[in-house]
């Protein structure tokens, strides 16, 4: 595209257009789309830094050198929930996120160029990070790299919310011309004479009209010959319908953003009403297939084939994502400890609390009602019973 053609998409079809105010229209539809896309993306990013990183060796959970970089330090100048928020984060708004090990610091990439092929690895050169240039090149088995979809959600949300845009500003605009000030002027015929009389005019239109119209208290010198009536009524002002308008293509905006990223729009918008199934959902839509995506890469390139077979992986737990308080779920509990299925560390460790660490804290117990009826039989309980 020419850069004279670029202008006239940019400025329409007008003699004159004065920049600050299509600015101020194109501030205004970007602000919408950014605000609800940086909502959506700080929700997720928020929730999943929340999560443990569990490693296992064997089989066994185990706190070693992995453990200690997924959870508290990736490298020296970021802790681990603010390495995971640059993580979620580059990933949903830019699609794709690229991650290399260097002096055993985990470090994001700012910017690279990666050259793909079909049957061997890809590679990726000029990774940059600040102001610094990593020298080599990557192979993809070197590299942690993300990748959330096949196409850029960002863009497709923009083309989807252009329509909506154009509705908000004819919103906006009517709601600005509802509460305007509006007269008619009469101007004698000798002041339509010589120049100096049409600069008095020009200036008086420009500049006193308009600080007499934005200032809250003011008044105005109109020269003779200038006649002004002010036309003010009814229909001026402004209505709850036209900021109703507005707050509703507002809140589309917001759920076409929750829906682009797969959360429930009750959630996004702060409703309270019936939490607990959306926040279900969000876990299981929203959260699962990204926790997926990043525990699946740290394990094939990380732990590799052998070791995950011999049951040695990287865990993402997402159930630190919900607050719990352990006087709401007292019943629950006694039946996950009844019934077996944790031990009493187990559940400590759940609840964000510290494990007593004994010899009977880590075994699994079970009552009589959940044991087999054979097994009831043979220590000689009442059959009867």
């Amino acid at each position: 595209m020419k850069i004279l053609d670029w202008f006239r998409n940019f400025f329409g079809d007008k003699e004159v257009v004065y920049l600050n105010e299509k600015i101020a229209n194109l501030s205004t539809r970007i602000a919408i789309e950014e605000f609800a896309i940086n909502i959506a993306i700080n929700l997720i990013a928020g929730s999943i830094s929340k999560c443990e990183f569990q490693t296992y060796l064997g089989g066994k959970k185990t706190k070693g050198d992995e453990y200690y970089l997924w959870n508290i330090e990736p490298n020296k100048n970021q802790n681990s929930t603010e390495f995971i928020q640059e993580i979620i984060s580059k990933l949903l708004y830019e699609n794709e996120c690229l991650v290399i090990e260097h002096n055993g610091n985990l470090i994001i990439a700012d910017t690279f160029n990666q050259k793909e092929y079909a049957v061997v690895e890809n590679i990726f050169e000029n990774i940059t990070r600040k102001d610094f240039t990593f020298p080599r090149k990557y192979r993809m088995s070197e590299v942690l790299y993300f990748k959330y979809n096949n196409k850029n959600i960002k863009r497709l949300f923009s083309n989807l919310m252009s329509n909506y845009n154009d509705l908000l500003e004819l919103a906006i605009k009517k709601y600005k011309r509802s509460g305007g000030r509006k007269g008619t002027v009469e101007l004698e015929t000798i002041m339509q004479g010589d120049e100096t009389k049409k600069k008095q005019i020009e200036d008086m239109f420009l500049y006193k009209f308009k600080n007499y119209f934005e200032a809250e208290n003011a008044v105005i010198n109109i020269p003779k010959g200038v006649k002004y009536e002010e036309k003010n009524g009814e229909g001026s002002r402004k209505s709850t319908s036209d900021m109703v308008d507005i707050q509703n293509l507002i809140k589309e905006a917001f759920q076409r953003a929750a829906q682009a990223f797969k959360i429930p729009p009750a959630l996004l918008m702060g409703d309270v009403a019936g939490i607990e199934d959306v926040t279900s959902n969000y876990l299981t839509f929203s959260i699962d297939p990204i926790v997926d995506l990043l525990s699946e890469e740290v394990n094939r390139k990380r732990y590799g084939k052998i070791n995950y077979l011999k049951d040695s992986f990287l865990k993402i737990d997402t159930t630190c994502i919900k607050h719990i308080d352990i006087f709401s779920i007292a019943e629950k509990i006694d039946k996950l400890i009844s019934s077996g299925m944790y031990s009493i560390d187990g559940l400590l460790e759940k609840v964000g609390d510290t494990p007593l660490d004994t010899e009977w804290s880590v075994k699994h117990w079970i009552t009589k009602n959940y044991s087999e009826i054979t097994k009831l039989d043979q220590e000689g309980g009442d059959k009867d019973e």
